[in-house]
């Protein structure tokens, strides 16, 4: 596995990548307090291609922002991994956020993309009491440890965290590895920034095939096949065999265009 990093508008994003045989690439995107390392079980041997695995700003291996962002800058910086690795066009594979920025992609630059596999992907805006409980933990983001407790309950669905007390343990340390006011952008960014996605989902030209957990928080996007699978809503990590079998499912879809 080499690593190569790429100069963005979001600061520099660190990339893995696993070079396989012909066929357009897969790139891999996470969500939010996550990592590369959680595609690490769907290597390149599973579909035969290349693959990229994205460290999203301010996560993993990248570089933290330094200013305010917005989701629709996510597009950029997908859009500029591909053009590092100088990759026409690709099939995301998006996890939450991942998700959100590879249907945004798709949506303005459709001849980059075969086909979209689209894991947990909010849809919605976030509002009401859920949007005041997301401004309050705000305030919480300078108690790290705690915060990543309460979010890996509100993400992993509680068999998961009972059966692999490691997802805790790597969120907190991953919460803990950055500035307190890095972690708050990233929540106004993808959280409460994110507009609804209703109409980029119905005039998406690009295919896609969608992935929820039993218990996950985000609904079936409208018109977009979706398949429901065990767990809550981080489905790489808890659905690990149907992950894989959607990932091939996408490969299909690029195929049959």
């Amino acid at each position: 596995m080499n690593t190569k990093r790429v100069s963005t508008a979001l600061g520099t994003v660190s990339v893995r990548f696993e070079t396989g045989g012909a066929g357009v690439p897969l790139v891999f995107l996470h969500g939010v307090f996550l990592d590369n390392t959680l595609w690490e079980a769907f290597d390149s041997s599973l579909t035969g291609r290349t693959h990229l695995y994205v460290d999203m700003p301010a996560h993993g291996e990248s570089d933290n922002v330094g200013r305010d962002w917005t989701l629709d800058e996510c597009v950029g910086v997908l859009l500029a991994v591909l053009d590092a690795f100088q990759v026409p066009r690709c099939i995301a594979i998006g996890h939450s956020w991942g998700s959100m920025t590879a249907l945004r992609a798709a949506s303005t630059h459709p001849e980059r993309f075969a086909a979209l596999g689209l894991f947990n992907m909010p849809f919605t805006e976030t509002r009401g009491l859920a949007r005041l409980g997301f401004h309050l933990q705000k305030q919480l983001t300078g108690f790290k440890s705690f915060y990543a407790r309460q979010a890996a309950k509100a993400m992993y669905s509680p068999r998961a965290l009972a059966d692999n007390p490691a997802f805790r343990k790597a969120m907190q340390a991953r919460l803990r590895s950055r500035p307190s006011i890095e972690i708050a952008r990233v929540i106004d960014a993808v959280i409460l920034g994110a507009d609804a996605a209703h109409t980029l989902i119905t005039t998406l030209y690009v295919p896609a095939h969608a992935v929820v957990g039993e218990s996950d928080y985000v609904g079936s996007p409208p018109g977009i096949v979706t398949r429901t699978v065990p767990g809550g809503h981080i489905s790489p990590h808890e659905a690990p065999s149907e992950t894989a079998e959607a990932i091939v499912r996408t490969l299909t879809l690029a195929s049959a265009r």
